[in-house]
């Protein structure tokens, strides 16, 4: 059992009853810019918008979305269905034991929506939907159940949008490989992985990861997660009253000391100093560095 806190970090299942007026949400709302998104739609219409689009789904309906930092779900009045976010980690943890667990990782990994879907076979969804979510609403909530849940409904959409018959092997491109690691950062940063665990994740060599990181960025691995780290330990002492001893902890260091000396290591300042520095520019600071990956792919 687990806590629902922690096990939201990796996985959202949301059921959009029908309501009188139009509801708008941003998908990838903080924390969850890395989650890849499963919209369900019995009945309505919804729309997905961004600055480059403005797509009418109608129910009944499938649609798979991978990460997208710009784009936001229109639900028309009346509509119904599920909004389920998935973590790549997550889905790591899940499916990378199984035979068709590449397959699920390509299913997620493009645009798919399917508008052609029988209303039956949305139907034959909704248990597992409701199984999930109800699962996920417990105060503490079984992984066990929720990754039941959740490889029976990644299955069957799978097969549902004709995704069964994507081939199982395909060289990866250098661009979906550093996708899935900013997401696996995002995922672990907190709990000090070694790069030898991000890499095997991604079922390549560290030095592999090093190169692609180093020629498409110009950073290695372990600066990345280093800077994801720092961002956030600004953020938690610009805007938390947590002492400095439980900030290093909620970052996964153990030792208070050897997280100050890291911190004064990449900024120049200690955690303290830091602190006192937001204190006295009345928090202006806190707004020169936004808590995003906006220069990863």
């Amino acid at each position: 059992m687990t806590d629902r806190h922690t096990i939201h970090r990796k996985l959202r299942c949301n059921p959009l009853l029908p309501a009188l007026a139009r509801r708008s949400m941003r998908l990838p709302a903080p924390p969850y810019e890395h989650f890849a998104h499963l919209l369900v739609l019995s009945t309505g219409l919804w729309r997905l918008r961004s600055p480059a689009r403005d797509d009418l789904v109608i129910g009944p309906a499938v649609a798979i979305l991978p990460p997208d930092n710009d784009l936001s779900l229109l639900v028309e009045a009346g509509s119904a269905g599920h909004l389920l976010g998935l973590a790549d980690a997550h889905l790591a943890e899940t499916v990378d034991d199984h035979p068709e667990g590449h397959g699920l990782r390509l299913l997620l990994s493009q645009e798919i929506i399917r508008q052609d879907i029988e209303r039956a076979e949305i139907e034959a969804l909704a248990p597992l939907l409701r199984g999930l979510s109800e699962e996920l609403e417990r105060e503490h909530p079984s992984v066990m159940a929720s990754n039941a849940f959740l490889q029976l409904l990644l299955l069957r959409i799978w097969r549902l949008t004709g995704a069964d018959d994507l081939p199982f092997a395909r060289p990866a491109k250098t661009g979906d490989i550093l996708q899935r690691f900013r997401h696996l950062v995002e995922s672990h940063f907190e709990e000090q992985r070694p790069i030898r665990f991000y890499a095997e994740q991604l079922g390549i060599t560290a030095d592999r990861l090093h190169s692609l990181c180093s020629k498409a960025l110009g950073r290695t691995p372990i600066e990345l997660v280093h800077e994801r780290t720092i961002r956030e330990a600004k953020i938690k002492l610009e805007r938390s009253p947590r002492t400095i001893h439980g900030i290093a902890e909620s970052l996964g260091f153990r030792d208070p000391t050897y997280f100050s000396h890291f911190f004064k290591r990449k900024t120049g300042l200690s955690p303290a100093a830091y602190r006192r520095s937001i204190v006295a520019s009345d928090g202006r600071m806190a707004q020169e560095e936004p808590a995003t990956y906006a220069d990863w792919p």
